[in-house]
């Protein structure tokens, strides 16, 4: 900013329209916020006395002259402060080879360059009314006659042919170019000013072949030219997508927009372009916890918000698409289940999709607090900060780089797969949530034996790690479920002042509501314990009448519950009694999520042998604890679900962070235990 700052005030133009190859756009301010900042800087420059009509100042001419200079400057200074949202690169039209872009982009940029470094280049070009006519005269010739055409030197004013005009250019650029490096990716303008051909004339000569001397251009010759470009795309596609983790310092940004873009060709089935890459750049890392922190930033960097009124689904689809690319790009099997409003994804190791033990995550988060910096990721200590580093976008980094590293082994891969959802917190009651995903692979796979495939074991990923400075985190067996459930009360609206039968008080009547539920939840929960194993109950919402409107008594209200349960309490029992409660006093109930707790068997087989794994690592039998959190473990089918993840501390809230020491004693744990569970025999 410094440097853009000192350019405008000694004179350099620069805007939307000029030499800039690479410009800065706003969504953020439009460009009639720069008309209010101009109309501030003009009250500032009438402060300073330069509106004195008449007066001289010196070499600048009147006061009227200096006041317009004034104005520009203030508004390039403007533009300069705005934030900036994207990067615009302009090039010319479409259709060139990559090399041929690339070459057209470096000699913008050097020409940028140039004239910021030499102050008499090209300094007879005024930019006024003649310079401006002439420029649009040449581009009307050749636009007609290619780099045959012979133009009026822009400097010069004398006819000068446009080849001999691009090579006196790249000869004044040569000295730059060579300097910082960029000649040789000039090559293709180089061989033009020599007499070679443009990408239209290669064109014309190509048409000329196949049809002759002809007026038109046959359907199926222009069909062929079409699929020829469409694979000329896909490898120039391929050759970036492959090439720009080289750039270092600027790869993470420019693979952002290339996510993006991977993004939407994912969602449309008609684009011809997939971003996909053939290649792979490994980077090497210090240690395995590096590695992995380095792919949970770059997932926390993606915002990818439900269970809020402003849901960013492009964000959720975003990182599931990030993840669905880490997958295949190391040769993993993946499935993208993106049938519905949120996605979710199954990766596992080739042909053994099905396996019996599940892993499980999730990659949406909560909204940030207070801002948007907790998407920015930050190394403080022994943790990582920001949103969805505890919760849980850290584990599910584990996981996948630990899938990567396996399937490099080989074969025989240990038997167990990878569901991760979409739609985490918010409840997972609509699809692709965990129940959904689990009835739908249920109902597309069968083993051998003709029985429907369901995991033996889910083990769900979330943070067990409770105080956040554990190095093992506790194997949790038995994990909270929940119910939801709305009370609808009906009144008689109408005007609180009529006299007669006074209109019905909908507000006593929810608190009255409220205490009977609360009674009939005392007699069927679990509501106190001297462990903390307990249930828990809340009232999130109670809705009747409209605010500052008090002369119209409410038609209708509600009150909302929310229900913990252990898996020891009963809710069908709940329910019986909740219904009759409701009958008898003419409510409405609607129950929108019914999910017992869920207590894991000791006896699983699997589950014995990752305890057992858990204890060769550590030297101590594991510690077995109990999740007070509902985890996706709740939908595990025949309750063979656990919950054992990572530590970490303060999930939702605004110093949420994970241990970093708990990172690769996990890790270690997954590849223990899956070489153990290749030993098990019939699974």
């Amino acid at each position: 900013m410094r440097i853009s700052y000192d350019l405008v005030r000694r004179g350099i133009r620069f805007g939307n329209n000029n030499w800039t190859p690479v410009r800065a756009r706003s969504f953020a301010e439009p460009v009639g916020r720069l008309i209010e900042l101009t109309s501030e800087n003009l009250d500032e420059i009438y402060s300073r006395g330069l509106y004195a009509f008449g007066e001289e100042t010196g070499d600048n001419g009147s006061s009227v002259a200096e006041m317009v200079h004034q104005v520009e400057v203030q508004n390039l200074l403007a533009r300069i402060d705005l934030p900036m949202a994207r990067v615009e690169v302009r090039t010319d039209d479409g259709g060139h080879p990559l090399d041929l872009e690339i070459a057209n982009m470096t000699l913008k940029h050097l020409l940028v360059l140039n004239f910021y470094a030499d102050p008499e280049f090209a300094r007879s070009f005024r930019y006024d009314r003649e310079d401006i006519a002439r420029a649009r005269r040449n581009e009307q010739l050749a636009s007609r006659d290619g780099l045959r055409a012979e133009i009026e030197n822009p400097l010069t004013a004398k006819p000068i042919k446009l080849r001999d005009f691009l090579g006196w250019t790249l000869e004044k650029l040569r000295p730059l170019a060579v300097a910082v490096g960029l000649w040789d990716d000039l090559i293709p303008l180089r061989e033009m000013s020599a007499g070679g051909p443009n990408t239209s004339e290669r064109l014309r000569k190509r048409l000329k072949e196949e049809v002759g001397d002809v007026d038109q251009v046959p359907l199926e010759v222009l069909k062929i030219l079409v699929n020829d470009r469409v694979e000329q795309v896909i490898q120039d596609v391929t050759t970036i997508v492959d090439s720009y983790r080289s750039l270092e310092v600027d790869h993470r940004q420019l693979g952002e927009f290339f996510q993006r873009a991977r993004d939407e060709a994912h969602f449309d089935p008609q684009a011809p372009i997939r971003f996909r890459s053939k290649a792979l750049l490994e980077i090497s890392y210090a240690d395995k916890t590096s590695e992995i922190v380095d792919l949970a930033r770059a997932l926390i960097r993606i915002p990818s918000v439900t269970a809020s009124p402003n849901e960013r689904l492009e964000e959720v689809r975003r990182a599931a698409t990030y993840i669905y690319d880490y997958g295949r790009d190391h040769k993993l099997e993946v499935g993208y289940f993106d049938q519905d409003k949120y996605p979710a994804l199954l990766l596992g190791f080739p042909e053994s999709l099905m396996a019996p033990v599940m892993f499980s995550g999730h990659f949406d988060v909560v909204e940030p607090v207070p801002d948007e910096s907790q998407f920015d990721p930050r190394l403080e200590g022994d943790y990582l900060w920001g949103r969805g580093a505890g919760d849980m976008k850290t584990v599910v980094a584990t996981y996948l780089v630990w899938l990567k590293d396996r399937i490099k082994l080989g074969p025989p891969y240990p038997p167990v797969n990878l569901m991760l959802i979409g739609n985490e917190e918010p409840g997972e009651t609509e699809p692709m949530g965990t129940p959904h995903l689990l009835k739908l692979l249920a109902a597309e796979y069968k083993g051998h034996n003709g029985i429907s495939y369901a995991p033996q074991l889910f083990i769900a990923g979330e943070r067990t790690g409770e105080r956040g400075d554990e190095i093992w985190g506790k194997v949790c067996l038995q994990n909270r479920g929940v119910m939801r459930f709305e009370v609808l009360v009906s009144g008689q609206r109408g005007h609180t002042g009529t006299a007669g039968r006074p209109p019905s008080d909908l507000v006593s009547a929810l608190i009255s509501v409220s205490a009977g539920i609360d009674e009939i939840l005392r007699r069927h929960l679990t509501l106190e314990s001297n462990d903390g194993w307990q249930s828990a109950t809340s009232y999130p919402f109670i809705q009747v009448g409209t605010p500052g409107i008090y002369n119209i008594s409410a038609g209708e209200g509600s009150l909302g519950v929310e229900v913990r349960p252990i898996p020891q309490d009963n809710l069908a029992d709940l329910i019986e009694e909740l219904r009759a409660f409701c009958e008898s006093g003419g409510y409405d109930l609607d129950i929108s999520v019914k999910e017992d707790g869920v207590s894991c068997p000791e006896d699983n087989p699997y589950l014995g042998v990752l305890l057992e794994t858990l204890e060769d690592l550590s030297g101590y039998k594991p510690q077995i604890g109990r999740k007070l959190p509902a985890t996706s473990a709740r939908f595990a089918p025949g309750g063979q679900g656990i919950v054992w993840g990572q530590s970490g501390i303060a999930p939702h809230a605004r110093d949420e962070r994970h241990y970093l020491p708990s990172i690769e004693p996990y890790y270690s744990a997954l590849s223990a235990f899956g070489e153990k569970l290749k030993s098990m025999k019939n699974y």
